[in-house]
């Protein structure tokens, strides 16, 4: 969208004209600063949080015109670093930019940038003319990515002590286990200065082995932190998608020791086909997946790429690309993490899922002294993508009351899909707990066992997930990392705010929310039966909640909950905190103010003094 220059009332302050949508520009803060803390901090926390998120929404171009982004996934990238120092009750803050080489590519009208959101102005003509260009222009717009660290637009995930591999080390002089980088669901991503968060390198899984080729990933990797593993799986798109599923590590520095060589898996390519179901698998957008101690569970939901992905350089953007199927089941395919054999397949329902929580496996006894190798894994789940129609409202907040006129869709954003639906309803999200039973063992999927034939007709067999709802309207789940891999009680996320419309009026706006899935609730979370715990303010709404456990605590929910409030009082004023909260009772301790601005932020984690990991997503 654009904004003439004769209709920008900024245009004599040489500033871009206000989103038609609603969205505002964020203010970086490149220099820290030092915030003043109303309440405490414990004094064991210590350390920094991280959060990625959009910045800017409005860019003025040369011409004094004002290019408009309508979808908040494709506000340009902000990083925003918090200091916090529990012995001293400080907390320090910085934030900066990092997509300038995007804003530079608005300005000259690149039609190869591939957005989320879709661009209403866009006709047929153009889109073939974006074609044209995206095929013209690959070879060079991937000389342009390696030498410009803000080439391309990354700020989904955040992950510290990051696998970059001995080429990209030495390239960039970041040392083993102290690399910063920012992932997106695309095979690009780019890492940032530690303590600046300045850009610094843009990459590819390729640039880590040359074995790992494929256009997509998910933004959330898995991590073993018994055997220092991240692992992840590339796609390469087409009619027949192919995924290669690979393991980085270990990684991280040990003092005692000289510095390992990393080791790479071996990538194998598989066609993750549904035997069972008699069904070719279709390529999905696929934002998360599980991993157990023995097995990686990746989710095909009906949520396809048309024309094999192929059809995103048509439209330039991932909204008018995807489509719901809610004729075809839901596919768990299950891979042995040891052999990287794709063993089995299972059937669900129709459905879809951004987020997946904890997962683990376990051997359970049968009567009469048989076992059940089984998989048990949890998802914030929905009856169909509507929740992505809901997405194009994240950040739109404007006051206590909201006002639904000023946070509906412009009327020249495209048809969304919701919208012959009665008040575009849309269900709140599921905490489903999914079964896997009858999971061929590890043993059994080793080449070249006595078993191999009884094993190839286990194979075939039709396998069905089954599951059950542990709780109602959580997203952006985090739970304590101690817990990784194993059978865990607690789970933190954001819900709907009591104080403002949900979702289907067509606003986001979050409150926070702690579950206990040892009692699981069929009603409303605010009924006095339910054993949630919510944190929740008028003219408030949350980002994801960061469980920081405490060093010393024995309890699942001893620990702390960081998360960033965007606010707005009864004058309308905006202001942007940092929220601290007990993890147990979801009590306040703490918060800080950022300044008198909103600042959208999707994920972040947590590093310890030293540098470590302890809460990432």
């Amino acid at each position: 969208m654009i904004t003439p220059a004769a209709d920008n009332p900024n245009r004599l302050k040489n500033e871009a004209a206000p989103s038609p949508v609603g969205l505002k520009n964020v203010p970086a803060t490149q220099q820290a600063i030092s915030l003043q803390l109303q309440g405490e901090v414990p004094k064991w926390v210590n350390g920094i949080m991280y959060r990625s998120g959009a910045g800017r929404y409005n860019i003025l171009l040369d011409n004094g015109d004002t290019h408009h982004i309508s979808h908040p996934f494709d506000g340009l990238a902000m990083l925003h670093r918090f200091e916090i120092n529990g012995e001293t009750q400080t907390v320090k803050y910085s934030s900066r930019h990092t997509s300038h080489g995007v804003e530079r590519r608005i300005g000259e009208r690149d039609p190869t940038l591939l957005t989320f959101g879709p661009d209403p102005c866009k006709t047929i003509f153009g889109r073939m003319q974006t074609v044209y260009h995206h095929i013209s222009r690959f070879g060079s717009n991937a000389k342009l990515q390696e030498n410009d660290p803000e080439f391309d637009m990354v700020n989904v995930t955040i992950t510290p002590n990051f696998p970059l591999g001995e080429r990209l080390e030495a390239e960039t002089g970041i040392p083993r286990g102290q690399a910063l980088v920012i992932k997106r669901d695309a095979n690009t991503l780019q890492v940032v200065d530690n303590t600046t968060l300045e850009p610094i390198k843009m990459f590819t899984y390729g640039h880590i082995s040359d074995k790992l080729q494929g256009q997509l990933c998910a933004s959330h990797h898995q991590y073993d932190e018994e055997t220092d593993e991240y692992v992840n799986f590339m796609v390469k798109l087409g009619p027949f998608p192919s995924f290669q599923l690979f393991i980085l590590g270990p990684y991280l520095p040990n003092p005692s020791q000289p510095p390992p060589e990393p080791r790479l898996c071996e990538p194998i390519w598989r066609h993750l086909g549904a035997w069972k179901t008699m069904q070719p698998l279709k390529p999905a957008y696929i934002h998360s997946f599980s991993l157990t101690k023995n097995y990686i569970i990746i989710p095909n939901f009906p949520y396809y790429y048309s024309f094999g992905g192929l059809s995103a350089i048509y439209y330039s953007c991932a909204y008018q690309t995807f489509y719901w199927d809610e004729t075809r089941p839901t596919l768990f395919q299950v891979v042995d993490r040891h052999t990287g054999r794709h063993i089995a397949t299972y059937d669900a329902d129709p459905c879809f899922a951004f987020h997946s929580a904890n997962a683990w496996d376990e051997e359970i006894k049968l009567p009469g002294g048989g076992t059940e190798h089984v998989i048990y894994m949890d998802y914030c789940t929905y009856e169909n993508t509507d929740i992505v129609d809901a997405s194009f409202e994240l950040g739109k907040l404007s006051s206590g009351d909201i006002d639904l006129a000023q946070v509906a869709p412009a009327k020249f954003v495209i048809k969304k899909h919701t919208r012959d639906k009665k008040n575009h309803a849309i269900a709140p999200s599921q905490v489903r707990r999914y079964r896997l039973g009858h999971v061929p063992s590890p043993s059994s999927s080793k080449r070249w066992t006595p078993d191999a034939w009884s094993f190839g007709l286990e194979y075939n067999k039709r396998r069905v997930a089954s599951y059950s709802v542990l709780g109602y309207d959580l997203e952006l789940p985090r739970f304590n990392p101690r817990y990784n891999l194993r059978p865990y009680r607690y789970l933190w996320g954001v819900c709907e705010s009591r104080h403002a419309p949900s979702y289907a009026s067509g606003a986001v706006v979050n409150g926070l929310i702690k579950l206990d899935l040892n009692r699981p609730y069929e009603g409303k979370n605010t009924d006095e039966k339910s054993s949630a715990k919510i944190w929740d303010e008028p003219g408030s709404s949350c980002s994801e909640p960061i469980f920081v456990p405490n060093p010393e605590g024995t309890a699942e929910d001893d620990g702390v909950i960081l998360s960033t409030v965007n606010t707005i009082d009864q004058d309308k004023q905006e202001s942007h905190y940092l929220l601290i909260l007990d993890a147990a009772t979801m009590a306040e301790l703490g918060r800080t103010t950022l300044g008198t601005f909103h600042a959208t932020t999707i994920h972040g984690s947590f590093v310890d003094i030293h540098g470590k990991g302890v809460a990432v997503n």
